[in-house]
């Protein structure tokens, strides 16, 4: 699902928008030796003014990071940023990462590459639960949607253990529903998900985070599990089989859903929407 991205709307909760800053570090959950590399990618999102071009087919051609194994070439020729971009871009990342003596810069916004797992695009409303990666920004800030790879070589990652969950007798044969999490959603494109099976944009079907699903390396054990998933805010459901991971979904509990999911709980033009979750 690198391929494909989704659209993102505003989450329930105040949004607020800055600037981008550059992350001086990579962050925790970046998929090293999968994707490309962090600072190539974020000086590239800078370049392409990617925080002001939500929910616009520039952002799904162009904001996304590129598979190790991509190059820019295999992208629409406007997803090239131009020497002056490019050139202005390296030089807000070499001079907000450069340490300032006797001060502390001040981070109201990042971009959408530094892996949700690590939370660098923060939810706008605080979560319930915790990013497992990493502990979540207070910052309230814009949230990119997740997309996963088809195959990945990639580090193990434990089950969310900061992920915020109550046992109810409505949560499946599994007993316990997961909370605080974000539904999203992504387009196919042909390509295999994680699980290692191609399905089309109506297939039932979803990228769990990759705090559940492990070593991106190899099949996860939840690969074909089925999971319902629950609008909270209008109460519908929809019932789907775990196909692929999301390495930079907003935290441990939210969920990229495939477009014939999402639609059966929410509309494209929605987005983003707050879910429970559990496994049947």
């Amino acid at each position: 699902m690198f391929t494909s991205v989704v659209a993102i709307a505003a989450i329930a909760g105040s949004i607020v928008s800055a600037a981008p800053i550059a992350q001086r570090d990579q962050p925790a959950g970046w998929a090293t030796g999968y994707l490309e590399d962090y600072n190539t990618y974020h000086t590239r999102y800078l370049a392409l003014d990617c925080q002001d071009q939500h929910n616009t087919t520039f952002f799904d051609d162009c904001c996304h990071p590129l598979l190790a194994t991509e190059s820019l070439s295999d992208r629409p020729s406007y997803c090239t940023p131009n020497a002056t971009e490019s050139s202005s871009a390296a030089a807000v990342v070499a001079e907000t990462s450069a340490p300032v003596a006797g001060s502390t810069a001040s981070a109201t916004t990042t971009d959408s590459a530094s892996a949700d797992v690590a939370t660098e695009y923060a939810q706008a409303a605080a979560s319930s639960s915790a990013s497992p990666a990493a502990a979540s920004s207070s910052a309230a800030v814009d949230n990119n949607v997740a997309y996963a790879p088809a195959k990945a070589s990639s580090t193990s990652s434990a089950a969310p253990a900061a992920s915020s969950s109550a046992s109810s007798s409505s949560g499946g044969s599994s007993g316990t529903v997961e909370t605080g999490g974000y539904a999203t959603f992504f387009y196919q494109g042909g390509q295999a998900g994680a699980c290692g099976t191609v399905h089309s944009d109506s297939d039932l079907v979803i990228a769990i985070d990759i705090a559940w699903y492990g070593n991106t390396g190899s099949e996860s054990s939840y690969c074909g599990k089925s999971i319902t998933v629950q609008n909270t805010q209008n109460g519908k459901e929809v019932t789907a089989v775990v196909a692929d991971v999301c390495p930079t979904c907003a935290n441990g509990n939210s969920l990229d859903l495939s477009v014939g999911a999402f639609t059966a709980i929410a509309t494209e033009a929605e987005g983003q929407v707050p879910i429970n979750w559990w496994f049947n």
